[in-house]
């Protein structure tokens, strides 16, 4: 999912502040067999939505977690709100007295941001962590990125200093398994992320936030024909999020408050743009438009 609204983007988490803090507090999460008397077991899942590309190729080196172990959080609720894009609110980490930061043990490498897209997503993380409250996540990206548009391969120049990734947790974004197991998604939005700078000269400057699948709801429906390269906006006056469909069609919105939205096709090709009002959206829920018939 992208959201269109205006929207500071996922912030570098820089200084010395972080760097101390990291160093100090890091530790390693465990992630084979069940978790301990002080742990929860944590799922990470990566998802995105579609771009104008072929493929967007990310380098994921490593992920972290934060984690506010002064205060008994995990199972309780987490308060209102939802993470926004950009999800940092300042271009450093923030101090977080009692917070340490876990380091999740991942399966590094190149991942294709666009094989997650359209309600698909991908297992990053499953470990075990220290029991807390998860304030955020802190993602390490390499310089093995690179795009594919049209059949030929750019390379994807991290923007300088762009490498570490905060991304601000807010609200109730963790799905809750059981008393000992959450889950949480982070989106990474590609085409936000991707930056044109000139013809054939790209740049990755990611725009990342996460959410919860069973606390907040989503719309799904078909596009037909394929040629209108159609564009789905689903907006309300609070929220604004868009879509690409797939080679088939489909497109799917996740991460929405509840609330009443209007779902926007934008057409090209000579097609004439459509539009559906008050679609109901509901935590847990994809509400599916159905088959959405384009004309000339």
């Amino acid at each position: 999912m992208q959201k269109l609204s205006v929207r500071v983007s996922a912030l570098v988490t820089a200084g010395l502040a972080i760097t101390l803090l990291f160093a100090c507090n890091k530790q390693d999460s465990n992630s084979s067999g069940a978790p301990g008397p002080n742990q929860n077991q944590l799922s990470v899942y990566l998802t995105d939505a579609p771009a104008r590309f072929d493929k967007v190729l990310v380098d994921v080196k490593s992920v972290a977690v934060k984690i506010d172990t002064s205060t008994s959080w995990w199972g309780k609720g987490q308060g209102n709100g939802h993470t926004p894009w950009g999800a940092n609110c300042g271009n450093k980490d923030r101090s977080d007295a009692g917070a340490i930061w876990d380091t999740l043990d991942i399966t590094p490498g190149v991942y294709n941001l666009l094989d997650f897209a359209n309600g698909t997503d991908t297992l990053l993380a499953n470990a075990n962590v220290t029991k807390g409250k998860i304030i955020a996540f802190r993602l390490e990206l390499g310089t093995d990125n690179s795009l594919v548009k049209d059949s030929v391969t750019y390379p994807l120049k991290l923007v300088p200093g762009w490498d570490d990734i905060y991304i601000r947790v807010y609200g109730e974004n963790f799905q809750k398994v059981n008393d000992n197991h959450y889950k949480i998604w982070i989106d990474f939005d590609a085409g936000h992320s991707v930056v044109r700078v000139r013809q054939g000269t790209f740049y990755l400057k990611p725009v990342m936030r996460a959410f919860a699948v069973s606390n907040t709801g989503g719309v799904k429906g078909t596009v037909v024909p394929s040629d209108a390269e159609a564009v789905i906006s689903v907006y309300n006056a609070t929220d604004t999020a868009y879509a690409i469909p797939g080679r088939s069609g489909m497109f799917m919105v996740r991460g929405l408050e509840e609330g009443s939205y209007t779902v926007f096709v934008n057409a090209s090709g000579g097609y004439q743009d459509t539009t559906l009002t008050d679609v109901e959206v509901t935590a847990g829920k994809q509400t599916d438009v159905g088959v959405l018939q384009l004309h000339p």
